[in-house]
């Protein structure tokens, strides 16, 4: 599929108008006008300043990556803050406002959880600071069972008068040692120990409630009038907390269960019946299409012939009976009570039909070229099997880029001050202005990074393509080598140019997407302000597909040409404007057949993957959650979806190439 772009792009090139139809096309004897305009093999560096510039800003990149790595402590982000602002899994410093009821420095080292005390707080948690401490493993002992240590969660000992000698000033597990007036008090959830209702599990160093059908029936059982709450009040708490933590879980659980069946029939799966179905577009995609097109007048006449009945326009009597003589149960007698509108529906189905009846006999030529570049896809990708892997290039670069990216953000924000409040106890990570400047310049070395890996691939694939189109009667050897030598020798300018137009639009949306955040009530008091605001992110969106699709046809010409960026793009404007019927024909049916395909491969990718589930031998015990023995399994079908390789989006533009072919 990602050859078909690159070879509609190729027929915009073609010298005789007519790529594949004509004889100086793919399907037809090569002659010495096509020779003297293919494909270019000496060129020249382009848009080298833009090269240069690229490579300046990945050495900022780099200055930011080391700054933030020797400056950021990724601890702020892995571990939780406790209620008091000391920071679980590390030893912590008194904040010096302790008053002499601490003598000892907060050594947390081996408590790396957070733990939410009072379940009362859970549903309010994002907007007030909960009650939390710091422990060493999470709870699974409840107060169902037995009242003991293990089933209440204690504030820290140093804070509530009870650190003795064998009570450490951090401890948080001392009920027992309570006075019988705190013990009543803590049963009512008011402290200073807060029971256990549900067994919770680590979940990224927090306590997370794991909710099971056992313990709602053993909390249901449970007389909570001590605690000033119904027992359904308390499980409804518990709920709002273990809710998403709930989703998170199952997918992890149904990850680790069916991996097996992601990698064969997701992975294994869609390459195998990715290549099926372009073996299948060679041969029938004159089929395939004419049936489409053919099926879409007939349905949209048989349409409009309904509502012309229904209207009483027409009167088919015989067609009437017939229809009724079969049994099925249509009515196409005259509908008085909706005469009118099935009038005006009759009018407007006319105006549809007709419009789209004119607009097959006037494409038909440019049909016939929309297919026949499906079916030289096909063969382009025969004659370079290589290809279909070549969209793992770009795909691992950016996996890589996107890993470093990440850990560079992590540790650029972790690189902030820690700063505490002393009323309320909540910790904030300001940054200075250096450090904020720096995160901009991040976001957008990431936008620029991830275009131009994205413009890299598509002149790999057009330059492999072209070599095709122009060269298949005495083609080279490694093709795609040689094209990606020629994109790495010459043109890293101008896909720098290209990439960085469109990271400038994304980078606007971006910032456009925070003021629209940060705007939310200024909007719902004042409709003027949420409908422009509407209009320019629309606008933005918009501007973007058409820098991409511009940038797309750009670097084909660059790849195919050795032009530089702007006269490619200029070039690529001018035959879009001047072959519009022919690109819409192209790529309406390309598009089509290409849709068609991935809905094929994707539920055959899915049906192998249910059937492979199905198997008893393949899963013996559904309900074990493997690898995270405290999650609780719910056992459902693996959702594992076909992938369509190689990637359609990493190398969309092999059609396009082919359209360029035919205008040079």
């Amino acid at each position: 599929f990602h050859s078909t772009p690159i070879l509609r792009a190729l027929l915009l090139l073609d010298p005789e108008n007519s790529g594949i139809m004509g004889k100086g096309g793919i399907c037809g004897n090569k002659d010495t006008k096509e020779e003297e305009t293919g494909l270019k093999e000496r060129r020249r560096c382009t848009d080298v300043l833009f090269c240069l510039i690229f490579a300046a800003f990945w050495g900022g990149m780099v200055l930011i990556g080391y700054v933030a790595v020797s400056g950021g402590d990724p601890n702020l982000l892995y571990y939780g803050f406790d209620s008091g602002g000391y920071l679980c899994g590390v030893k912590n410093s008194l904040w010096g406002d302790e008053n002499g009821t601490v003598t000892t420095v907060p050594d947390f080292t081996s408590q790396k959880n957070v733990m939410y005390m009072d379940v009362t707080e859970y549903a309010t948690m994002t907007l007030i600071t909960p009650k939390s401490v710091c422990v060493e493993t999470c709870p699974t002992t409840t107060v169902v069972t037995e009242l003991s240590d293990a089933s209440f969660v204690c504030n820290y000992a140093a804070w509530t008068g009870y650190s003795s000698s064998t009570i450490g000033e951090w401890s948080t597990s001392y009920y027992l040692s309570l006075s019988n007036a705190d013990k009543l008090s803590s049963i009512a959830l008011s402290g200073p120990c807060y029971p256990v209702f549900v067994a919770y599990s680590p979940l990224m160093n927090r306590c997370a409630p794991t909710i099971t059908d056992a313990q709602i029936t053993a909390l249901t059982s449970y007389d909570a009038s001590a605690t000033n709450s119904s027992s359904s009040d308390i499980a409804t708490m518990l709920g709002g907390m273990s809710q998403d933590t709930d989703i998170l879980q199952e997918y992890l659980e149904d990850l680790l269960k069916a991996w097996q069946v992601v990698v064969i029939c997701g992975i294994g799966g869609g390459l195998v019946f990715s290549i099926l179905w372009m073996v299948f577009l060679r041969y029938f995609a004159g089929v395939m299409a004419w049936v489409t097109v053919v099926s879409v007048n007939v349905i949209l006449i048989a349409v409009t012939a309904y509502f012309a009945m229904k209207a009483g326009l027409i009167e088919l009597s015989a067609v009437t009976e017939s229809v009724d003589g079969t049994g099925v149960a249509v009515d196409l007698t005259n509908d008085e009570e909706n005469k009118d509108i099935f009038t005006y529906a009759t009018y407007v189905m006319c105006a549809v039909a007709g419009v789209a009846l004119l607009f097959t006999l006037l494409m038909i030529r440019r049909l016939m070229i929309a297919i026949a570049v499906l079916k030289v896809a096909s063969q382009a990708i025969a004659q370079m099997p290589m290809i279909l892997f070549q969209p793992l290039i770009p795909l691992l670069v950016n996996v890589v880029f996107v890993a470093y990216a990440l850990v560079v953000a992590v540790y650029l924000y972790a690189s902030g001050t820690i700063e505490r409040n002393t009323t309320t106890g909540n910790i904030t990570i300001n940054w200075n202005e250096t450090l904020q400047y720096m995160s901009l310049y991040h976001l957008f070395g990431i936008f620029w990074t991830t275009q131009f890996i994205a413009g890299f691939g598509v002149m790999i694939t057009a330059g492999a393509i072209a070599a095709y189109y122009w060269q298949r009667d005495d083609m080279p050897r490694n093709p795609i080598r040689k094209s990606m030598y020629r994109a790495t020798r010459y043109h890293l300018g101008s896909i720098a140019f290209g990439s960085f137009i469109v990271a400038v639009v994304q980078f606007v949306r971006a910032v456009m997407e925070y003021v629209d955040k940060k705007t939310k009530k200024a909007q719902a008091a004042n409709p003027i302000v949420k409908f422009f605001m509407c209009c320019i992110k629309y606008c933005l969106w918009y501007l973007e597909k058409v820098l991409k699709y511009i940038n797309r046809n750009a670097y084909i010409l660059v790849a195919v040409k050795g032009y530089s960026y702007c006269y490619s793009a200029l070039q690529a404007i001018k035959l879009i404007i001047l072959n519009m019927l022919r690109i819409a024909a192209v790529n309406t049916v390309g598009d089509f057949l290409t849709w068609l395909g991935k809905i094929v491969i994707t539920g055959a990718c899915a049906l192998g993957a249910f059937f492979m589930y199905a198997r008893p031998a393949a899963f013996p015990n559904p309900t074990r959650a493997y690898g995270f023995p405290a999650f609780r399994p719910r056992p459902r079908p693996c959702p594992a979806k076909g992938m369509v390789l190689p990637d359609t989006d990493c190398g969309a533009p092999t059609h396009d190439t082919l359209v360029h072919g035919s205008k040079d």
